[in-house]
């Protein structure tokens, strides 16, 4: 059996008679499942030893489609998340981090439409599934890192530790290939339930919005610049 045809299968066991009457007609969960396989495929990344997939997919859904899936949102992503386990299971590829699935709202989007992100996810620390050993606990991994390439999203860090190092060094949390970066640049530090980046003395310095900083709380969005490269902080 086909992993999109063993999806509708669990799923449809997953929550009994709702399936038929929360899916009738509009957006279908199918074609959740189907885009995740193709972005696996579209944005994989050729490493040394292995292929890496993204294990984060964001899906933004009209308000009419949101509510519809309403009752069902749990099983779907459930379900969408072993999608992303076996896709990358049949197909050899590996995953950074744990499957994860969310769904948002986007009141610009018409019934039937959808936009769909992929991230690479990962936590500091650990190139293996699941948070290092001495990570914070689940519920404290509220925010990270994102990636900017060319102003898209593109890796995701978490900060689950309490002092995420960033630099060239292979050692460190995040490793950043930028000349521009030195070899233990900054470090973000979660203090008193905030998150605060501070500059290791740099050569380059590390800015925040344009602005080259020491030492600052971060707020949501912010874009912090090393080198060439930009990372942008946001709480989950």
């Amino acid at each position: 059996m086909s992993i999109l045809n063993e999806f509708e299968r669990r799923l449809g066991g997953a929550i009994e008679g709702l399936f038929t009457k929360a899916f009738r007609g509009g957006l279908q969960p199918v074609e959740l499942a189907t885009r995740i396989l193709k972005e696996m495929d579209a944005n994989k990344s050729v490493g040394v030893r292995e292929v890496w997939v993204p294990n984060r997919y964001v899906f933004f859904l009209s308000e009419p489609d949101r509510e519809r899936f309403g009752q069902a949102e749990r099983s779907l992503r459930r379900e969408l998340e072993q999608v992303v386990r076996e896709g990358a299971r049949e197909r050899g590829w590996a995953l950074v981090g744990p499957p994860e699935v969310q769904i948002e709202t986007d009141p610009s989007l018409k019934p039937g439409d959808f936009h769909c992100r992929p991230l690479l996810v990962e936590d500091p620390g650990t190139g293996q599934s699941g948070p290092p050993a001495d990570a914070s606990p689940p519920d404290a991994l509220d925010a990270e890192l994102i990636l900017l390439d060319e102003g898209k999203p593109s890796k995701a860090f978490r900060l689950s530790k309490d002092r995420v190092i960033i630099g060239r060094l292979a050692e460190s949390d995040i490793v950043l290939d930028d000349p521009g970066a030195s070899r233990r640049h900054a470090e973000v530090r979660r203090q008193d339930g905030e998150f605060v980046i501070a500059d290791l003395g740099s050569t380059n310095g590390t800015m925040v919005n344009e602005s080259t900083v020491g030492e600052r709380t971060l707020e949501e969005g912010d874009r912090i610049t090393i080198g060439r490269t930009v990372l942008e902080f946001r709480r989950r």
